[in-house]
């Protein structure tokens, strides 16, 4: 998580706006997903872990229709990232790789998931974690630093740990705290627009997001088209 003295990486200043922009505004995407699905069906979408705690404490109680609609959420995280492997190929974020489709594709099951909150809010649920694992995997390190999109606890962490680092006289790349820090930020600034719309529109607030990723996905792809990727 850190540069030691004998480690020395370069970064241009392009490369490091593609991922410092990209990440912040992915992980407000993130953000405000999770936000609207706690507002309007008390239930998180992003991130896997507290998920699966309540379904442990759901089996345990016996409650195993709560249980089984968080298994479904859970596995079509699970399902999203496995999609995003297959359209990706790796996990280290470089510039020209298929991630416009993979935005695409996001925002297509979020519009899913939109078009079927009134009616199947669990169905909706399980469409947007799907469209959070294909997110969360679609560029999860960066020249040496693991990066994570939709949930903080990986983020928290990172940030702790190269602040320890700091404090002990460890070197590392300034960089990697500012990246992880705006990833923190854009999450919560992500998340505070998602509970006012979603306060202010309920599910409408799916499709605003819905459409915000189809258009970058889709102004990607176009520029990929263009240059391709070098492999």
């Amino acid at each position: 998580m850190y540069t030691t003295d004998q480690t020395v990486h370069t970064i241009g200043p392009v490369r490091l706006t593609f991922a410092t922009l990209g990440g912040a505004w992915l992980a407000m995407v993130a953000g405000y997903v999770d936000a609207v699905f706690f507002k309007l069906a008390g239930t998180a979408v992003t991130h896997v872990t507290g998920n699966a705690a309540l379904l442990s404490s759901d089996a345990a109680a016996s409650n195993f229709d709560q249980a089984a609609r968080l298994g479904a959420i859970i596995g079509a995280f699970v399902l999203g990232a496995v999609c995003s492997g297959l359209i990706v190929g790796s996990p280290s974020l470089r510039s020209g790789r298929r991630y416009g489709v993979v935005l695409m594709l996001e925002g297509l099951l979020l519009a899913a998931s939109a078009y079927t909150f009134e009616t199947l809010p669990w169905t909706a649920a399980s469409f947007a974690a799907a469209a959070a694992g294909l997110q969360n995997a679609m560029a999860s390190t960066y020249m040496g630093l693991i990066v994570r999109t939709t949930h903080l606890t990986g983020i928290a962490t990172d940030i702790g740990f190269l602040i320890g680092c700091a404090m002990r006289g460890r070197r590392f790349k300034p960089w990697h705290l500012g990246l992880l820090v705006l990833l923190a930020i854009g999450f919560v600034a992500g998340a505070v627009i998602g509970a006012l719309v979603a306060a202010e529109i309920g599910a409408g607030a799916i499709w605003i997001v819905s459409g915000n990723v189809l258009a970058f996905g889709a102004a990607y792809f176009a520029w990929r088209v263009r240059r391709p990727a070098k492999l």
